[in-house]
């Protein structure tokens, strides 16, 4: 068997940990009836996940979770063409990067991260999925479904954000990055 150092084990464990929480997170949004929807708007509980799991693993890693996160959520959805798995991706590595070369590491930046990127995915979705396909209310359906969960969804970010700072100090290797 391979002998792991220590900070190594660290880091596996942390990673591990991470990939749990993703699991947990995606049983969570896409059982229907166990988490709950508030007059309609759905909470996207992937995206601060990943988001913060990128802050702190960084732009390779937070793309790896990210394109995990994004598969599990394309197999508990209707149509499974990859969309998810693409935009968290995207969404993860930028957020790694962000925080790796431009930004600090903090819960206003996190707020700000994911705001801006929840923003995105509801946008977009709703493109694709709304506007694109010709449906007559894309307009109300913005307003009453897309911003509602938009917000809903930017509420459970410092739950994910201190859970995953707490793993990671836990788990933090001696040896700097």
């Amino acid at each position: 068997m391979l002998g792991l150092k220590k900070e190594n084990k660290s880091l596996y464990l942390r990673r591990l940990i991470f990939g749990a929480v993703i699991l947990v997170t995606a049983l969570l949004q896409s059982t229907p009836g166990f988490f709950p929807s508030f007059f309609g708007a759905q909470a996207f509980l992937l995206i601060p996940a990943c988001i913060c799991i990128a802050m702190f693993e960084r732009e390779i890693s937070g793309l790896f979770f990210g394109l995990f996160a994004g598969s599990l959520w394309d197999v508990c959805a209707p149509l499974s063409w990859g969309y998810n798995a693409i935009v968290l991706t995207i969404i993860a590595f930028a957020c790694g990067a962000l925080i790796k070369y431009i930004m600090r590491n903090n819960l206003v930046t996190a707020f700000l991260l994911c705001g801006c990127f929840v923003s995105l995915y509801c946008l977009l979705s709703w493109l694709l999925n709304i506007v694109f396909k010709g449906y007559s209310s894309a307009f109300y359906m913005l307003l009453t479904f897309y911003v509602p969960s938009a917000l809903y969804t930017l509420i459970f970010l410092p739950v994910y954000y201190f859970l995953i700072r707490f793993i990671s100090k836990k788990f933090r290797f001696s040896k700097t990055r």
